[in-house]
C-alpha cells in the first residue's frame, strides 16, 4: 500500500525566493489519512514541532524539513526537481517503514516543540568562538531551535569543565 501519491508539485519556497539561488518545496498529496501515523512519527523521528490538534508534525530528514499533515506532505529546501524526487522517495520510504513497524513503536501523543533560539542561547557559552561553524552563539541557537544543528557542535560545552552544567541543562532542554 502506498501512503503518498506518485506525483507531486514543486513550489517556490517563500523564504528563499531569490533569482540567484531559488529554493523550492515539494507538495505531495496523500493516498490515505496520515493523521493516525503522526504519534508514531512523533516517537520515531527528530521532531521540530508536533500539534495533534491541527494535526501537523514537522521533522528533519537530512537537510530537509518535512511537514506531515492529514492529507499531504511538504518537503522544504529543495534546489530542483531531481532533488525533490529523491527527497520524496526518502520521505515515502520512512513513512512506509514507520507504518509497517507501528506495533513495535510506542506512540507519543503529546505536543512537542523545540525551544526558541533565545531560550537555548541563555545556556550556550556566549563566547562567539566560531568553533561550531556558526558566526555566533545566537546563530547556533537558531539552528538548534529548528534541529538544523547538533548540540555537540559547540565544542566549549563539551571540552571546558566550566560549561558542564550549561551542557547538562541544554541536553535536558533539547531532549527530543
Amino acid at each position: 500500500m502506498s501512503l503518498l501519491r506518485s506525483d507531486f508539485r514543486l513550489e517556490p519556497s517563500s523564504c528563499y525566493v531569490d533569482a540567484r539561488c531559488p529554493r523550492y518545496k515539494a507538495v505531495v498529496q496523500a493516498e490515505v489519512d496520515l493523521s493516525p501515523l503522526l504519534p508514531y512519527l512523533n516517537a520515531a523521528t527528530r521532531v521540530v514541532y508536533y500539534d495533534p490538534e491541527e494535526p501537523v508534525l514537522i521533522f528533519r530528514l537530512g537537510p530537509h524539513k518535512v511537514a506531515v499533515r492529514r492529507n499531504s506532505v511538504q518537503i522544504a529546501d529543495l534546489s530542483d526537481l531531481e532533488e525533490g524526487r529523491q527527497a520524496k522517495k526518502e520521505v515515502e520510504d520512512l513513512l512506509e517503514d514507520i507504518f509497517r513497524r507501528k506495533d513495535e513503536i510506542e506512540p507519543r501523543f503529546e505536543p512537542r516543540r523545540l525551544p526558541p533560539a533565545l531560550e537555548i542561547y541563555r545556556f550556550l557559552p556566549q563566547t562567539n568562538c566560531g568553533l561550531c561553524g556558526e558566526p555566533s552563539c545566537l546563530a547556533l541557537a537558531a539552528k538548534l531551535s529548528s534541529a538544523e544543528a547538533e548540540l555537540e557542535a559547540c565544542r566549549p560545552l563539551y571540552e571546558e569543565p566550566a560549561f558542564s552544567e550549561k551542557r547538562r541543562l541544554l541536553e535536558d532542554l533539547l531532549k527530543n
